[in-house]
C-alpha cells in the first residue's frame, strides 16, 4: 500500500467504501454462482450422499421441524442439501479481494 494510489485502491477494493467496485457492482460476475445441479440427478446422490452424512440428515430434520415452509418444499431441502455437501462451488460469493495484514 506504500504507492501514490492508495487512496484509490482503498476507496475502490474496500466493499464498504462508498464508491468501491463492489457497491457499484463490478463484481457481480464473479459472485454468482456458476455451477449447479439437476435436480431429477441430484435427487438420488443427495439420498445417498444423507446415508453416508449423518451430521447433515440431523440438521435437515431440524430445519424441517423449525420451518413448515421448508418442510413442504422439496426444492428447498433439495438446495439446503447441494449448499452443504462437498459439490457447492467453493468460491461461491467470495469476494475477489483480500486485505493481508
Amino acid at each position: 500500500m506504500n504507492q501514490a494510489a492508495n487512496r484509490f485502491l482503498i476507496e475502490t477494493l474496500e466493499p464498504v467504501a462508498e464508491d468501491s467496485y463492489f457497491k457499484w457492482n463490478f463484481f457481480d460476475a464473479i459472485l454468482q454462482q456458476k455451477e449447479g445441479y439437476s435436480d431429477y440427478h441430484f435427487e438420488d446422490v443427495a439420498a445417498e450422499y444423507l446415508k453416508s452424512n449423518t451430521e447433515l440428515q440431523q440438521r435437515l430434520e431440524y430445519r424441517r421441524r423449525q420451518d413448515t415452509i421448508f418442510a413442504q418444499s422439496a426444492a428447498a431441502q433439495l438446495n439446503f442439501i447441494y449448499q452443504n455437501s462437498p459439490w457447492i462451488e467453493p468460491a461461491y460469493l467470495m469476494y475477489p479481494v483480500y486485505r493481508v495484514n
